[in-house]
């Protein structure tokens, strides 16, 4: 009976997909339009590509995957209760995780995937590629939506058309969930910020719920990517609401102002009541411990080594704009003569040059059409996960792919400015619904 059941949950989740892509083309603005079936097919060649020449790290996941399928489906009644475990004994097999780990979380979603697509992890990989598409695209339209005057380009080279983003959330990564999962929170609380909730019980309940399984699953994959997202747009809704209201000013200062204010605050009560593992303490020793894993394990690799370095939050502090810089420009161009880092040290080049344009553009009041108090938001968020990034991977392979979790927010605001929306006019549909 498995074989003609796990066909006929294929055969749904195809007919879904369509349904909802059909219904996309259809209600998607003219030029929006123009951009979904080449940004679908553009990542469906990317993730053929990216499992084609699978990482030798996903031998792992895809194992235990399928072994857990085979229990799923063997005892559906385990299927809960073998969820919540941290350690598995199958096959005469034995391997265990601590219960916050973020690759236990990663085995348990493939192993869900593997219970419908047979075990086959390229189907997986596809599964996963796809929902992310639906969350970047449902993001793509809905800042369309809500800032017409913002070039819908910037939104949609940033999520659905970089190619380094779509590389290494192409397939089955961490990266993928990361990426879809924020995009998906962040299209489902925009519109909540700038118009409110739904029409409707059920619209509302329902858009509540789906937000916080996403952000549990972004949270579950990276904590400390997914707090500072979180926590930004919560103090945008708390700042949103209190310049409509008449509390708070309306100019850039107000608004950043009243942001920092929220945050500090918010960070504050996090840290106090979030436990050891929301300490500075603890988020100093874990940064300082995979810094020095990944120097141990870089040897003869292009890597970044800090001078003075030591586990404490002022030494973090100290460096982070260092690190957050070695994030944007490494590795440079002539580092290494490998495939991989010469096409990121050229992605550099023209990241840093996109920097640098942004900076004259926002000199000469030019920067873009989007909320202050919305770049403000994502400008920090990104400011943080550099610094993040930077200070805790000091392998330059490693940060390629972590910094994936980081582009399309940094591109939606490098892309934003009066000179690139002169550029992306000669793009259809770039600038426009």
């Amino acid at each position: 009976m498995r074989l003609p059941i796990t066909l006929l949950l294929n055969a749904l989740l195809l007919g879904a997909f369509l349904r909802w892509l059909w219904a996309e083309y259809r209600h998607a603005g003219p030029g929006l339009r123009r951009w979904l079936l080449p940004a679908l097919a553009w990542r469906v060649l990317l993730t053929a590509l990216s499992t084609h020449w699978a990482s030798p790290d996903l031998a792992g996941p895809v194992k235990w995957s399928r072994l857990l399928a085979d229990v799923f489906w063997a005892h559906p009644s385990r299927v809960w209760p073998t969820l919540q475990q941290a350690a598995f004994h199958l096959n005469g097999q034995a391997i265990s995780f601590y219960r916050w780990s973020n690759t236990l979380f990663f085995y348990k979603i493939q192993a869900l995937l593997s219970s419908v697509s047979g075990g086959a992890s390229w189907l997986n990989g596809l599964y996963l590629s796809l929902l992310c598409f639906m969350a970047c695209w449902a993001l793509v339209r809905q800042l369309a939506r809500l800032f017409p005057q913002a070039p819908a380009g910037a939104a949609g080279l940033a999520f659905l058309a970089w190619p380094t983003v779509l590389w290494w959330t192409a397939g089955l990564t961490k990266e993928t969930l990361l990426v879809g999962a924020g995009a998906g929170v962040a299209a489902l609380a925009l519109p909540t910020i700038y118009q409110g909730w739904p029409a409707g019980l059920g619209r509302s309940v329902g858009r509540a719920l789906l937000g916080l399984l996403l952000a549990w699953v972004m949270v579950r994959m990276r904590y400390f990517f997914a707090l500072p997202l979180l926590g930004g747009l919560l103090a945008l809704a708390a700042v949103h609401a209190a310049t409509r209201r008449g509390w708070l000013g309306s100019s850039w200062l107000a608004q950043a102002t009243g942001l920092l204010l929220v945050l500090g605050l918010a960070g504050g009560a996090v840290v106090a009541l979030g436990g050891e593992h929301l300490s500075l303490r603890y988020f100093s020793r874990e940064v300082a411990a995979t810094y020095q894993h990944g120097l141990d394990t870089s040897v003869g690799r292009p890597h970044v080594a800090y001078s003075h370095w030591q586990a404490t939050p002022a030494s973090l502090l100290r460096h982070a704009p260092l690190a957050a810089a070695h994030t944007l420009v490494r590795p440079w161009p002539g580092e290494s003569a490998q495939p991989l880092y010469v096409g990121a040290s050229l992605e550099n080049v023209l990241l840093v040059a996109l920097v640098g344009l942004a900076f004259i553009a926002a000199c000469r009041d030019q920067a873009g059409r989007l909320p202050a108090a919305l770049v403000i938001v994502l400008a920090l968020y990104c400011l943080l996960l550099a610094a993040f990034i930077g200070l805790s991977t000091p392998n330059l392979g490693t940060l390629s792919r972590y910094r994936a979790g980081l582009l399309p927010w940094l591109l939606l605001l490098l892309l934003q400015n009066d000179y690139v929306r002169g550029l992306l006019k000669k793009i259809p549909g770039a600038t426009k619904q």
